[in-house]
C-alpha cells in the first residue's frame, strides 16, 4: 500500500490536497484503503512522533512550510536527521524558501494553490522510482509461490482459473480471473481483453492486431478495452 501523509494546518487546503491525491491515484486504478492510504496532520508534533516510532510509516509527505508557529522545513530537516526516507513535496505560499529546501532533498516544491498537473507528475515519478509493487504471492498447487511483479508479462483466464506468464514460464494459479485482476493493481497492469491483463512495462508497442511485448509475444486487444489501453499506455510512457 502506498502510504501518504498530509501536514497542513488549513483545513480547506488539506481537504483540497487530499481530493487531488485521490483523483490522481484513482485515475491510475488505485483504490483507497486497498492500494493507498492518506493520513492527515494539522501540526508538526504528531507527525514527528509518528515517524519517530515508525520511520517507514509513510512513503510520501505533502508538507506545508508555513505551519502555525512552526516551520515545516525545520521538521523536514529533523526527519532527515532521523533517517526518515519518505519523499517530500513542499506545499507553500513562500517562494523564498525554495533554495533552503534543497538540503532536505524534496521531490517537488509547489506553490499554493497547488497545480494538480505538477502534483500528478511528482506522484507518478515517486511511484515509478520508489514504490513499484514488489513480490506477489500466488496460490498454486501445493501452496504459495512468490513472484516479482516486475517480471510478470501478463496473466490470462484459463478454464475458470488463471495463469501468470513470466519470461519462459507459465504458472497455473488457483484464482479466478476476477480474483487475479484484484491482485495485479497499480499503474503498470492494465486489462486489454476479457481474458488478458498485461504488464505495461513489457509492452514495446501497439500494433494493428494488439500489443507487442518485449519477449515477442503479441496479445490481443478487444474493442471494449481499446480506448483504455491506448490511454494507459501513452500515460505510462510519459
Amino acid at each position: 500500500m502506498y502510504r501518504i501523509a498530509i501536514c497542513e494546518d488549513e483545513p480547506s487546503m488539506a481537504q483540497e490536497n487530499e481530493a487531488m491525491i485521490c483523483r490522481i491515484l484513482e485515475a491510475r486504478h488505485f483504490q483507497r484503503d486497498i492500494d493507498f492510504s492518506i493520513s492527515g496532520f494539522s501540526a508538526a508534533g504528531p507527525l514527528l512522533t509518528a515517524l519517530q516510532k515508525q520511520p517507514s510509516a509513510f512513503h510520501l509527505l505533502l508538507l506545508d512550510i508555513g505551519l502555525a508557529q512552526e516551520n515545516g522545513m525545520e521538521l523536514a530537516k529533523r526527519l532527515r536527521e532521523l533517517n526518515v526516507g519518505c519523499s517530500i513535496i513542499y506545499i507553500t505560499s513562500y517562494a523564498e524558501y525554495m533554495s533552503d529546501s534543497f538540503a532536505t532533498h524534496p521531490l517537488e516544491y509547489l506553490m499554493k494553490p497547488v497545480d494538480e498537473e505538477r502534483l500528478e507528475k511528482a506522484i507518478k515519478w515517486d511511484l515509478q522510482k520508489n514504490h513499484r509493487p514488489g513480490q506477489i504471492a500466488l496460490p498454486v498447487r501445493g501452496g504459495l509461490r512468490k513472484v516479482e511483479a516486475k517480471d510478470i508479462l501478463y496473466a490470462e483466464a484459463v478454464n475458470h482459473k488463471s495463469a501468470v506468464h513470466l519470461p519462459g514460464e507459465e504458472i497455473p494459479v488457483n484464482l479466478s480471473f476476477r480474483e487475479m485482476l484484484s491482485r495485479l493493481r497499480g499503474d503498470a497492469f492494465c486489462r486489454c481483453h476479457h481474458s488478458f491483463v498485461v504488464n505495461l512495462e513489457h509492452v514495446l508497442k501497439q500494433t494493428t492486431r494488439g500489443l507487442l511485448l518485449d519477449t515477442g509475444t503479441e496479445l490481443p486487444v478487444s474493442r471494449t478495452y481499446q480506448q483504455e489501453i491506448t490511454k494507459r499506455f501513452i500515460a505510462f510512457l510519459k
